[in-house]
């Protein structure tokens, strides 16, 4: 089922929408807080449909709802016991499919009456992207700014709901984040979802198949999973095994963590493809090893310095030396 392509009325049509909506399905529940997570462009569809089911009453009480399903079952089951012929039942049927019909063309029109023109539901997602070797600068409509990685992509809508602020990372970004406790501000980011109020962090994505991390500055924030939450304190970091889907948390350095947002390089006891990713990302430079030696780590602390400078100190501290074609560097060993 390609939910992608649904709209308000679609989702509130779908059983298995509203047995989530409902909470009488946890596999359903489960699915679609999952689905939501992964595509956040679609929340503002999702919570209209939701308002839609509770505006047409199907939000009834249980033993309402089951006698309702009930005298239907009845209807059906009565003039199953008479022998009827085959075209009379598929009069019957005929009938049921008609009323369905018209329910769902009376949610159409009600969603596009009562809707489709209020201001919160008609929300814009923006797209804001990265390449390798740049950094940018987002201001958020709630006034919360975020400091963007190169090669990271932000999704996020043009004005947040009245409930809640969402938006989606892929990448690294820093976010220092506008109180507002009447709205939580929730980041997803791979398996991560990281609820704030107000504060400030950094969360890592690059790679959310392998492993996502979120790095604490100040306030509290909640992180969660499909199978597990963690809360966080100031000077905390928590990363996610996507392999063995668990949780660790650990202290770390603010200047290694959160540098990068300062134009500050920081490499302690870095290995070559810790040193690789960081000088792609900073710079847009590839940075290939073909010297005999793999295994080195390295420190160095770069601030606001050319690649030339970074990839020199590197190659004098570990007596390599470079070419550069287009931009791609190749380091080799001194002859």
């Amino acid at each position: 089922m390609d939910y992608l392509n649904y709209k308000a009325e679609d989702f509130a049509a779908d059983e298995s929408f509203i047995a989530y909506h409902l909470k009488r399905d946890p596999k359903a529940v489960a699915f679609w807080e999952n689905w939501g997570r992964l595509n956040p462009e679609k929340l503002d569809e999702i919570a209209a449909a939701e308002r839609l089911i509770d505006m047409l009453a199907i939000r009834l009480a249980q033993d309402e709802f089951d006698l309702e399903k009930q005298k239907m079952q009845s209807f059906i089951t009565d003039r199953q016991v008479i022998a009827l012929t085959p075209a009379r039942k598929n009069y019957y049927w005929s009938l049921a499919a008609s009323i369905f019909l018209i329910l769902s063309i009376s949610v159409t029109f009600l969603y596009k009456q009562r809707f489709q023109n209020t201001p919160e539901l008609a929300v814009e997602w923006l797209k804001h992207e990265n390449p390798d070797g740049k950094k940018s600068r987002v201001r958020l409509p709630d006034g919360s700014v975020i400091v963007l990685n190169g090669g990271s992509t932000l999704h996020y809508p043009k004005s947040f709901s009245s409930k809640k602020r969402e938006l989606k990372l892929d990448g690294e970004a820093y976010f220092s984040v506008a109180h507002d406790a009447s709205r939580p501000f929730i980041v997803h980011a791979g398996a991560l979802n990281t609820q704030v109020l107000g504060t400030e962090f950094n969360i890592s994505a690059y790679d959310p198949d392998k492993n996502v991390s979120v790095s604490l500055v100040r306030g509290k924030v909640k992180v969660t999973t499909a199978n597990d939450q963690v809360m966080l304190m100031p000077g905390q970091k928590v990363s996610y095994d996507a392999s063995q889907k668990t949780l660790k948390e650990s202290g770390f350095d603010i200047e290694s963590e959160t540098g990068w947002k300062e134009d500050k390089l920081v490499f302690k006891n870095a290995d070559f493809a810790a040193v690789a990713k960081g000088i792609q990302r900073t710079y847009g430079y590839k940075l290939i090893n073909q010297s005999p030696d793999k295994n080195w780590n390295y420190n160095g602390t770069f601030h606001q310095q050319s690649v030339i400078q970074v990839i020199e100190n590197i190659c004098f501290s570990k007596h390599l030396k470079y070419r550069i074609n287009n931009k791609i560097i190749y380091l080799s060993a001194e002859k």
